[in-house]
Protein backbone atom coordinates (compact mmCIF):
# COMPACT_ATOMS: atom_id res chain seq x y z
CA UNK A 1 0.00 0.00 0.00
CA UNK A 2 2.67 2.36 0.48
CA UNK A 3 4.43 1.36 -2.06
CA UNK A 4 1.45 2.59 -4.39
CA UNK A 5 1.12 5.84 -2.82
CA UNK A 6 4.77 6.64 -3.51
CA UNK A 7 4.35 5.54 -6.88
CA UNK A 8 1.66 8.01 -6.84
CA UNK A 9 2.89 10.62 -5.50
CA UNK A 10 5.73 10.63 -7.58
CA UNK A 11 3.92 10.23 -10.70
CA UNK A 12 1.67 13.50 -9.81
CA UNK A 13 5.10 15.46 -8.98
CA UNK A 14 5.90 14.29 -12.90
CA UNK A 15 2.55 15.22 -13.59
CA UNK A 16 3.24 18.91 -12.16
CA UNK A 17 6.63 19.17 -13.40
CA UNK A 18 5.57 18.37 -17.05
CA UNK A 19 2.50 21.15 -16.24
CA UNK A 20 4.31 24.06 -14.40
CA UNK A 21 6.83 23.35 -17.33
CA UNK A 22 4.68 23.44 -19.88
CA UNK A 23 3.08 26.58 -19.14
CA UNK A 24 6.08 28.20 -18.69
CA UNK A 25 8.25 27.09 -21.60
CA UNK A 26 8.13 28.76 -25.08
CA UNK A 27 9.19 24.95 -26.52
CA UNK A 28 7.19 22.72 -24.31
CA UNK A 29 5.38 20.18 -26.99
CA UNK A 30 1.65 21.21 -26.32
CA UNK A 31 2.78 25.42 -28.45
CA UNK A 32 3.64 23.28 -31.79
CA UNK A 33 0.95 23.47 -34.02
CA UNK A 34 1.81 20.70 -36.30
CA UNK A 35 2.68 16.88 -35.60
CA UNK A 36 6.35 15.21 -36.68
CA UNK A 37 4.99 13.84 -39.27
CA UNK A 38 4.67 17.31 -41.29
CA UNK A 39 8.23 18.41 -41.10
CA UNK A 40 9.97 14.84 -41.24
CA UNK A 41 12.11 13.51 -44.60
CA UNK A 42 14.28 10.99 -45.59
CA UNK A 43 17.00 11.88 -43.41
CA UNK A 44 15.34 12.41 -40.00
CA UNK A 45 12.47 11.67 -37.92
CA UNK A 46 11.37 13.54 -35.06
CA UNK A 47 10.07 11.17 -31.45
CA UNK A 48 8.64 13.04 -27.99
CA UNK A 49 11.20 13.17 -25.32
CA UNK A 50 11.73 14.67 -22.09
CA UNK A 51 14.10 17.14 -22.33
CA UNK A 52 15.75 17.48 -18.84
CA UNK A 53 18.10 20.18 -17.46
CA UNK A 54 19.87 20.41 -13.94
CA UNK A 55 22.09 23.25 -12.48
CA UNK A 56 25.14 21.42 -10.75
CA UNK A 57 27.78 23.24 -8.83
CA UNK A 58 30.90 23.17 -11.22
CA UNK A 59 32.62 21.04 -8.80
CA UNK A 60 30.01 18.09 -9.16
CA UNK A 61 29.53 17.58 -12.75
CA UNK A 62 31.60 14.85 -13.19
CA UNK A 63 30.31 12.78 -10.21
CA UNK A 64 26.18 14.06 -11.42
CA UNK A 65 26.57 13.02 -14.66
CA UNK A 66 28.31 9.58 -13.22
CA UNK A 67 25.42 9.18 -11.39
CA UNK A 68 22.94 10.12 -14.05
CA UNK A 69 24.30 7.74 -17.41
CA UNK A 70 24.49 4.66 -14.57
CA UNK A 71 20.67 5.08 -14.21
CA UNK A 72 20.26 5.64 -18.01
CA UNK A 73 23.32 5.56 -20.82
CA UNK A 74 21.71 8.71 -22.43
CA UNK A 75 21.59 7.14 -25.54
CA UNK A 76 20.98 9.49 -29.09
CA UNK A 77 20.61 7.20 -32.05
CA UNK A 78 24.48 5.29 -32.38
CA UNK A 79 25.70 7.39 -29.71
CA UNK A 80 25.60 6.89 -25.55
CA UNK A 81 26.50 9.64 -23.14
CA UNK A 82 25.14 12.43 -24.80
CA UNK A 83 24.32 15.82 -22.96
CA UNK A 84 25.17 19.70 -23.00
CA UNK A 85 27.08 21.58 -20.20
CA UNK A 86 26.86 25.39 -20.62
CA UNK A 87 29.35 27.46 -19.99
CA UNK A 88 29.79 28.32 -16.07
CA UNK A 89 27.47 30.51 -15.02
CA UNK A 90 26.51 31.82 -11.40
CA UNK A 91 23.29 30.52 -9.47
CA UNK A 92 21.95 32.86 -6.65
CA UNK A 93 19.99 31.78 -3.97
CA UNK A 94 18.92 32.25 -0.12
CA UNK A 95 18.48 29.77 2.45
CA UNK A 96 15.15 30.19 4.54
CA UNK A 97 14.34 28.80 7.98
CA UNK A 98 13.86 25.45 8.09
CA UNK A 99 16.31 24.47 5.50
CA UNK A 100 19.14 22.12 6.12
CA UNK A 101 21.56 25.40 5.90
CA UNK A 102 19.72 27.45 7.85
CA UNK A 103 18.01 30.89 7.58
CA UNK A 104 20.42 33.74 5.79
CA UNK A 105 20.30 37.28 5.50
CA UNK A 106 22.80 37.43 2.85
CA UNK A 107 22.19 36.38 -0.82
CA UNK A 108 24.26 33.05 -1.70
CA UNK A 109 26.18 32.92 -5.38
CA UNK A 110 28.02 29.52 -6.68
CA UNK A 111 29.86 28.84 -9.73
CA UNK A 112 27.11 26.42 -11.84
CA UNK A 113 26.96 24.49 -14.79
CA UNK A 114 24.12 23.65 -16.66
CA UNK A 115 23.46 20.00 -17.99
CA UNK A 116 21.03 19.48 -20.78
CA UNK A 117 20.09 16.17 -22.30
CA UNK A 118 17.13 13.91 -23.70
CA UNK A 119 15.32 11.15 -22.61
CA UNK A 120 12.10 9.16 -24.31
CA UNK A 121 9.41 10.56 -23.51
CA UNK A 122 8.82 7.32 -20.50
CA UNK A 123 7.67 8.10 -16.66
CA UNK A 124 9.47 5.13 -15.13
CA UNK A 125 12.82 6.71 -16.94
CA UNK A 126 12.20 10.42 -16.08
CA UNK A 127 11.62 8.76 -12.66
CA UNK A 128 15.52 6.92 -12.65
CA UNK A 129 16.98 9.78 -13.99
CA UNK A 130 15.58 12.04 -11.35
CA UNK A 131 16.48 9.13 -8.42
CA UNK A 132 19.88 9.81 -9.41
CA UNK A 133 20.25 13.71 -9.62
CA UNK A 134 19.05 13.66 -5.89
CA UNK A 135 20.84 10.92 -4.98
CA UNK A 136 24.23 12.32 -6.32
CA UNK A 137 23.55 16.46 -6.01
CA UNK A 138 24.97 18.22 -3.36
CA UNK A 139 22.24 20.74 -2.92
CA UNK A 140 18.90 19.70 -0.87
CA UNK A 141 16.40 21.52 -3.62
CA UNK A 142 18.80 21.05 -6.56
CA UNK A 143 17.22 22.93 -9.90
CA UNK A 144 15.45 20.31 -12.74
CA UNK A 145 13.46 21.34 -15.46
CA UNK A 146 11.90 18.59 -17.16
CA UNK A 147 10.08 19.81 -20.35
CA UNK A 148 8.12 17.49 -23.01
CA UNK A 149 9.15 17.88 -26.42
CA UNK A 150 10.67 16.79 -30.13
CA UNK A 151 14.06 15.47 -30.63
CA UNK A 152 15.31 14.38 -34.18
CA UNK A 153 16.64 11.54 -35.01
CA UNK A 154 19.27 10.34 -38.31
CA UNK A 155 16.97 8.18 -40.58
CA UNK A 156 19.66 5.09 -41.84
CA UNK A 157 21.73 6.41 -45.00
CA UNK A 158 19.47 9.83 -45.68
CA UNK A 159 22.66 12.07 -45.53
CA UNK A 160 25.40 9.61 -46.80
CA UNK A 161 26.18 12.37 -49.50
CA UNK A 162 26.06 15.54 -47.63
CA UNK A 163 29.30 17.42 -47.98
CA UNK A 164 28.49 18.99 -44.47
CA UNK A 165 28.80 15.80 -42.49
CA UNK A 166 32.26 15.25 -40.98
CA UNK A 167 32.98 12.06 -43.36
CA UNK A 168 32.78 13.83 -46.46
CA UNK A 169 35.43 16.50 -45.33
CA UNK A 170 38.88 15.77 -45.64
CA UNK A 171 39.94 18.60 -42.92
CA UNK A 172 38.23 16.59 -40.14
CA UNK A 173 37.63 12.91 -38.95
CA UNK A 174 36.09 10.85 -35.62
CA UNK A 175 39.64 10.86 -34.44
CA UNK A 176 40.38 14.15 -34.14
CA UNK A 177 36.60 14.07 -32.93
CA UNK A 178 35.74 17.57 -34.54
CA UNK A 179 32.42 16.89 -35.30
CA UNK A 180 32.05 13.17 -35.51
CA UNK A 181 28.70 12.60 -34.41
Amino acid sequence: MFRLLRQGSQLIQIAVFGLLTAACSSTARPTINMSPEAIMETSFRLEPAYIVSVNVPTESVKKLLRSIIDSYPLGYGKYDQVAFRSATGVEQFRPLRGSRAGEQATLSEVPTTRITFAIPEDVDTLHKIIAAIRYAHPYEEPVVHVETGWVSRAKPGGEESNPNRWWNQQKSSPKTRSGAR
